[in-house]
């Protein structure tokens, strides 16, 4: 019945736009499913190089993250944007107290932030240690996240690879085993992010910080699309754990590791901007 009145309102606009989102859907999931059915059995031989400029001698499958990095770079620049828009213009609390806010402002008009919520000595009183903990924590999980995979490229890399001393040595036996550790420890700090982005979300929401209001709307929309890059990324990864156990990785197919290295570190450098613009601010 919703989707019946839904299509009532729109006609075949919304219908189309169903349709169109299913076709490009469906041809996302295959272009995904026959690359992982070319890259399972990949040993390092018959890469494809690019031919023409400018990515002339570089691996195709590269020069595509590349490209898609940048229309990925275009997506986040616009959320920032549109945030630093909107955000410039609204009379906050602190904004208020200093006499920064237009002539003829009252405490009606202050605008609450989720930082407002989330840090220590916020507007809204809430906030605490405990509360900015999550995203705090969140930083550091995906700074030592891109630490951790750039271990695995390197140790797959490696050709002369010698077990560590001590109790590493427990973790890490052989190369194969440290290639999968690496990144299994990748995998658990990406989902440690993930539980903790929905601890911190839960707080907001029954703090009465929702998706209601622009200021909600536009931090969920923000905050969400990385998140939603991190949570693809691990689906990403368990296939590269699932590979590093079976086939394994070494110096001749270690960089199917890097290519999603560069992704990975993308998500980061996202959250490294994302953190202090829309926690700290």
């Amino acid at each position: 019945e919703a989707l019946r009145a839904l299509m009532s309102q729109g006609g075949t606009f919304v219908f189309g736009d169903l349709v169109l989102s299913t076709i490009g859907l469906t041809i996302i999931m295959i272009g995904v499913a026959n690359w992982w059915r070319e890259d399972l059995p990949f040993i390092g031989h018959g890469e494809q190089i690019a031919t023409s400029a400018p990515f002339e001698g570089e691996h195709i499958r590269k020069a595509g993250l590349w490209v898609f990095i940048m229309s990925e770079i275009m997506v986040f620049a616009t959320f920032f944007s549109s945030y630093l828009r909107v955000r410039t213009e609204w009379c906050t609390k602190w904004a208020f107290d200093e006499g920064k806010c237009s002539v003829g402002s009252t405490e009606g008009d202050i605008v609450l932030t989720a930082s407002d919520y989330l840090r220590p000595g916020g507007a809204a009183g809430t906030g605490d240690f405990w509360t900015m903990l999550p995203g705090a924590v969140n930083t550091f999980a995906l700074i030592i996240s891109s630490y951790t995979i750039v271990l695995a490229l390197k140790t797959a890399k490696s050709k002369d690879w010698e077990a560590p001393k001590g109790v590493l040595r427990h973790l890490l036996p052989d190369k194969k085993t440290a290639v999968r550790n690496y990144l299994i420890a990748t995998l658990l700090l990406g989902s440690m992010f993930i539980v903790l982005k929905l601890v911190e979300w839960s707080h907001l929401v029954a703090e009465g910080f929702t998706v209601g209001t622009v200021q909600g709307s536009i931090f969920y929309v923000a905050t969400g699309a990385h998140g939603l890059h991190v949570f693809g990324g691990l689906l990403i990864m368990l296939y590269l754990v699932f590979k590093a156990d079976t086939i394994g990785y070494d110096e001749d197919n270690g960089q199917g590791i890097e290519y999603f290295g560069l992704y990975w570190h993308f998500v980061d450098l996202a959250w490294v901007v994302i953190f202090p613009a829309f926690y700290l601010y």
